[in-house]
């Protein structure tokens, strides 16, 4: 297994260069495992289907949330198993630097890792492929001036979640990070609001933004798979399930549900109905406003799982009914979870009107689509769909066809490799083995 830990790293025979492979450099700020291999699975389909040499820039220190989930300060790579032989995952020597305590979900941190510079000038891929954040970390700058020196693409995959506004402290920012987006060959984000984020905020020409959706594993995340035991652990057999997925942070919005389970329950329509509350916290505190409020509404039909394992999260879709996100407008972004809740062919209520742009939902086509932080429009979709099971149905069956036809990982990854072969002028996409997935736009 070609993970490489930094007290190994110039020892290390780096493989000589092969014409005929694309070596492509990975920069995140973390590589988060308890979201399963979420982090990794680009890689290991580039080198798998397509023979890329893949160079992970990772650190030797877990990210905050893998630092929580795991109960560690090592970086849990024994967890990984099998790497393709042409992916090396470099654990970096690194350290954690916070710039803003408080919400760390929301951000507030970044990894500090001397070396990564020197690794790519070792390495000399053809191209490197950074994901930053909102804003750009030390890290992005020693991408930039590589690419510079080494005279290879530079592309950004980016989230696509959106700054409501320049703040003072942004603009500042901006006058070190313009020049440095500048310098991308490309840019991919998500959504199409990521995509005006650049153009307003940095100025990017729009004709090098390609937006190609959050890739999920639509084998693993599907309807069909048995979930009888989580259903049995949790109390839900024989019921409806309508459950929120993700941490409980206020900024996420779970208490809108809880409030709207409380209309619901004074409307008298909950007899045979759950709500489920599938995640933990980063931080435990960040909790308190949830518990605090569901300790007064007093319900009995609330379950709450806490953290989940990875490989427990598809039971989890599959014994719920209707997927409920109140506020993804803080930070507008297509999450995980909401990728996973539409492979899993779940119809789903969002809090994200004036935020559309951020996600591929079409208000009653794919999604239901509301005002964020509003319990009343949240009962009142509950309480149609409860009532319509056709309506629950189409509503899941197009969200479902959507992530198979544009979110599937080797379609996803088939858009990218096409982008990485033109901008390094190479022709060998064409006959990938994957090239039956050319509809992806580019």
């Amino acid at each position: 297994m070609p993970i490489i830990k930094h007290s190994e790293l110039s020892t290390y025979p780096i493989p000589p260069k092969d014409k005929n492979r694309l070596r492509i450099a990975d920069s995140h700020e973390f590589v988060d495992l308890y979201r399963g291999d979420k982090d990794l699975r680009v890689g290991k389909i580039l080198c798998q289907d397509y023979g890329c040499e893949y160079v992970q820039l990772g650190s030797d220190i877990p990210s905050p949330a893998d630092s929580r989930f795991f109960q560690t300060t090592q970086y849990p790579y024994e967890i990984i198993g099998d790497l393709p032989d042409n992916y090396y995952l470099l654990l970096l020597k690194s350290r954690l630097i916070y710039h803003r305590r408080g919400n760390i979900s929301l951000g507030g941190f970044f990894r500090w890792t001397p070396t990564l510079g020197r690794e790519l000038y070792r390495w000399k891929p053809d191209i490197i492929f950074e994901n930053p954040y909102l804003t750009l970390t030390p890290r992005s700058y020693m991408t930039y001036f590589a690419s510079k020196a080494l005279k290879i693409p530079l592309i950004y995959l980016d989230a696509g979640d959106i700054i409501p506004r320049l703040t003072i402290k942004h603009k500042i920012s901006l006058i070190a990070e313009k020049p440095v987006i500048g310098r991308a060959a490309a840019v991919i984000t998500y959504n199409e609001a990521g995509k005006q984020r650049f153009i307003y905020k940095y100025g990017y020409p729009a004709e090098n933004i390609h937006v190609i959706p959050k890739p999920v594993d639509v084998a693993r995340f599907n309807s069909g798979i048995g979930c009888g035991n989580f259903k049995q652990k949790y109390a839900l057999n024989g019921k409806i399930v309508i459950s929120y997925f993700g941490r409980l942070c206020a900024n996420k919005g779970p208490q809108y549900l809880l409030k709207a389970a409380d209309i619901l329950r004074n409307r008298g329509v909950v007899d045979n109905v759950v709500f489920l509350f599938a995640g933990g916290n980063i931080e435990p505190a960040d909790a308190a406003g949830f518990k605090s409020i569901l300790a007064s509404l007093n319900l009995s039909n609330v379950r709450i799982t806490g953290k989940i394992p990875n490989y427990d999260m598809p039971t989890a879709y599959a014994a719920s009914d209707i997927a409920v996100f109140p506020d993804v407008t803080n930070l507008p972004g297509f999450s995980t979870v909401l990728a996973e809740s539409m492979a899993a062919g779940l119809p789903i209520i969002i809090g994200i009107k004036g935020w559309e742009s951020a996600v591929p939902l079409i208000d009653n086509q794919t999604g239901m689509i509301i005002e964020p932080r509003n319990p009343e429009q949240i009962a009142d979709r509950i309480e149609l769909l409860l009532n319509n099971v056709e309506l629950r149905k189409r509503l899941g069956a197009e969200a479902s066809a959507y992530a198979q036809r544009y979110m599937d990982y080797d379609k996803v990854v088939a858009a990218y490799y096409k982008i990485f072969c033109e901008l390094t002028n190479r022709n060998s996409y064409a006959g990938s083995p994957n090239n039956k997935y050319a509809d992806i736009a580019v």
